[in-house]
């Protein structure tokens, strides 16, 4: 595994294993699988209703929990202080774990303000290991900059070969925000996992189009988080490491960015911000 160094100075690995619309009463196993393929970062979120099944495994995986990156991200109901501490202690209490890794605010929505001076208040009582953003593009993730005692160290959005969110990376370069990316392979729409380029490049290494796809972003600095509930796909994707893409293979990639979102994903957020594409 190859790692992350956010901007103060926490290791987060390079791949982990996202949870979203995986029920609640499949997500230990499925958590449990991951770690004995190689995983050790899991990323849920309250609005996932399964933080309580990677608390589980984690627990009953008999990893040191100081090997295991374990994220989960604020619902967006909140406008007050008092409205994120009730949300995190809930997030708390169902992944019944003493702190988490990384917290982020899951959308731009509610007041983020608030919420953000909330999660620097706690950051700084050990409740969490960092905390960042999600889904935030330039003049909300501005917003918070402005005012934020504590820097984002991570800012997880839609990401992959055919969004490949170069803008946003030039605007967090001076701030050393991480970028995560979730659906690093867009949800395996407009037949990415087909794709001509990706195929030709993966024949060379003996790997998949899909590896090849992740690859590119971790090679672009970009940390990824592909869900899958399969074992033979979770090997998959973190059997990454034993190959490097040339700088031609990646320039090959990058003429597949379209610079738009493909996922649409959730219809009901992004009218809150028609910054997304």
């Amino acid at each position: 595994m190859e790692y992350k160094i956010l901007n103060n100075g926490i290791k987060m690995p390079m791949v982990g294993l996202g949870v979203y619309n995986i029920p609640e009463r499949d997500t230990q196993r499925v958590v449990e699988d991951a770690f004995s393929v190689g995983f050790r970062s899991i990323d849920t979120a309250a609005m996932y209703y399964n933080e309580k099944g990677v608390g589980d495994a984690v627990k009953a995986c008999g990893i040191p929990r100081e090997q295991l990156f374990i994220t989960t991200k604020i619902c967006n109901s909140c406008y007050t202080r008092e409205d994120t501490l009730r949300t995190i202690d809930s997030s708390m209490q169902q992944i019944g774990l003493d702190y988490v890794d990384l917290m982020l605010i899951h959308w731009p929505v509610g007041n983020p303000k608030v919420i953000w001076k909330t999660l620097e208040e706690l950051y700084g009582k050990g409740m969490f290991r960092a905390i960042g953003l999600s889904n935030f593009y330039p003049n909300t993730f501005q917003n918070i900059i402005d005012e934020a005692i504590v820097t984002p160290a991570v800012n997880q959005c839609e990401t992959h070969i055919l969004y490949q969110q170069r803008k946003m990376i030039e605007y967090m370069i001076p701030y050393n925000v991480a970028l995560e990316a979730w659906s690093p392979l867009a949800e395996g729409r407009s037949n990415i996992l087909k794709n001509e380029t990706l195929d030709r490049i993966g024949k060379k290494y003996g790997k998949t189009a899909a590896q090849v796809a992740l690859k590119f972003l971790i090679q672009n600095d970009i940390v990824i988080i592909p869900k899958t509930i399969h074992i033979e796909r979770m090997k998959e994707n973190i059997e990454l490491f034993d190959f490097k893409l040339s700088k031609y293979d990646l320039h090959d990639i990058q003429l597949l960015d379209t610079g738009k979102n493909v996922t649409g994903w959730p219809s009901d957020a992004l009218k809150y911000y028609p910054e997304v594409p």
